[in-house]
Order: structure tokens, then C-alpha cells, then sequence
């Protein structure tokens, strides 16, 4: 019985690092990517602009199936399903289950806002003058 929930413990554990990285990306990884593959594709800077503003959002939509099967993922091998259902029929009444996926998403998205000003205006080598 001890190895199976340490089992589960560290499964869950990696479940839940491998969405840490999921919502990282989801913020960061997704819009630098479209943005490179349509530097890829287009010469034209309005072109890059408005394609940008169409390809990023429907890039994220996307992904995000892919974080919520992470979500309901973790939500399988730690066993909150299981338990769920026997409250369920004990209670009679469903309720609605969240997990981890939406308090890491928005603690990511913080991190990246913090990261994205401390670049722009402390590292970045030659800022725009327009901005300064």
C-alpha cells in the first residue's frame, strides 16, 4: 500500500512539473515561436504585425487542450477522481473539480509579465527611443 501512494505521489509530483512547464510555455514558449515562424514567412513588418495578432491567440487555443488533459492527468494518477466519485454518491450532489491548472497559469503569467519588464527595460541593449 506505501509504495502505491508514494507511486502515486511521484507521479503526481512529475505530472505537476511537466504542467509548470506546460503553463510556461503556454505564455512564453507559444508567442516567440509564432512570432519567429512568421518573422520566417513574412518580409513585410504590417504583415508580421497583423499576422501576429491573429496566429498568437489562435496558437494558445491550440495548446490548451493540451494543458487541461495535463490538469485532469494529475487529477487521475493522485486519485482525486476516486475520491470525487465516493463523495458524490455519499453527498448525492456533483461538484465542480479545478486542480492546479488555473492558479499555475496565472503565477506564470505573472512570472513572465515580471521577466518581460526586467528585460525590457534593465537588459535589453538598445531599447526603442519611442517607449524611453
Amino acid at each position: 500500500m506505501t509504495a502505491s501512494i508514494d507511486t502515486r505521489r511521484l507521479a503526481g509530483a512529475f505530472v505537476l512539473v511537466v504542467l509548470a512547464l506546460a503553463c510556461g510555455t503556454f505564455w512564453v514558449g507559444i508567442p516567440i515561436g509564432a512570432l519567429w515562424a512568421l518573422s520566417k514567412a513574412t518580409d513585410s513588418f504590417a504583415g508580421h504585425f497583423v499576422l501576429g495578432l491573429l496566429l498568437v491567440p489562435m496558437a494558445m487555443a491550440l495548446f490548451t487542450p493540451a494543458l487541461f488533459w495535463l490538469n485532469n492527468l494529475y487529477l487521475r494518477v493522485t486519485g482525486v477522481f476516486e475520491r470525487l466519485a465516493e463523495d458524490e454518491l455519499d453527498a448525492g450532489w456533483q461538484r465542480r473539480l479545478r486542480g492546479p491548472l488555473e492558479p499555475m497559469l496565472i503565477v506564470s503569467l505573472v512570472v513572465a509579465l515580471v521577466a518581460l519588464t526586467i528585460w525590457f527595460f534593465f537588459l535589453a541593449e538598445e531599447p526603442p527611443r519611442q517607449v524611453i
